[in-house]
């Protein structure tokens, strides 16, 4: 009997910690962009949705929300890895005319940042010694594998 105090309070305070726990822990939010720092609405709308009257989007480490919230701002929300390949994947298909050199330098100044917030945590997560768990382990460069440093 002594013991269900202690019980009642491990629980409360499990509970607590559970509901003010967060389903993107890992979202650490990086500098706002612009929609357009993505290119043009066509090249953009896969990643982030429909554009809106001053839709900004956060790069995180965690997963994307392209639907914009019902009051607020417009803000949306994308993965920084998941914005560099579709970054990557946009200059690809990008004609190289001298009409789109505005464009591409645009792209290629969203992927710089984007790759800064991105090395800056892979080389952090890189550099923590692993645990052992044995010969099956997870290789960790294949959780956050390198980027090239340019478009």
């Amino acid at each position: 009997m002594k013991a269900l105090p202690h019980i009642a309070l491990l629980a409360c305070f499990s509970v607590l910690f559970l509901v003010g726990c967060d389903a993107n822990l890992n979202a650490i939010p990086g500098p706002p962009f612009a929609y357009d720092d993505f290119g043009t609405e066509s090249m953009a709308s896969d990643l982030l949705g429909p554009k809106g009257k001053d839709t900004q989007v956060i790069a995180r480490f965690g997963s994307t929300n392209s639907t914009p919230p019902a009051g607020g701002p417009d803000v949306r929300y994308v993965g920084v890895a998941q914005a560099m390949n579709h970054l990557r994947h946009s200059v690809r298909k990008l004609a190289k005319t001298p009409e789109n050199q505005a464009l591409y330098q645009r792209l290629a100044t969203t992927y710089s940042r984007l790759y800064r917030q991105y090395s800056s945590k892979r080389d952090a997560f890189m550099a923590v010694p692993s645990a052992s768990y044995g010969r099956g382990g997870m290789n960790r460069a294949l959780m956050m594998p390198p980027m090239p440093p340019t478009i």
